[in-house]
């Protein structure tokens, strides 16, 4: 963890990495982000095939807004 933060932007880069890369950054924001803290991805982007995909809940599906879960 680097930080606690209420928000991460993280658009239209994501998609750049690769599968692992993409679970090593979403673990990195989960343990950054407040409990409750917002994600946003780009709009290509996605959590749905990466490991953390359940510790985060959507918020917004078509602005690719995220909530990590406690």
């Amino acid at each position: 963890m680097f930080n606690e933060f209420q928000l991460i932007c993280c658009r239209n880069v994501f998609i750049y990495f690769n599968r692992d890369l993409q679970d090593q950054v979403l673990k990195l924001f989960y343990e950054s982000l407040s409990p409750w803290g917002f994600l946003a991805l780009g709009i290509k982007e996605s959590l749905r095939f990466t490991e953390m995909r359940n510790a985060f809940e959507s918020v917004h599906m078509n602005h690719k807004i995220y909530r990590r879960k406690r």
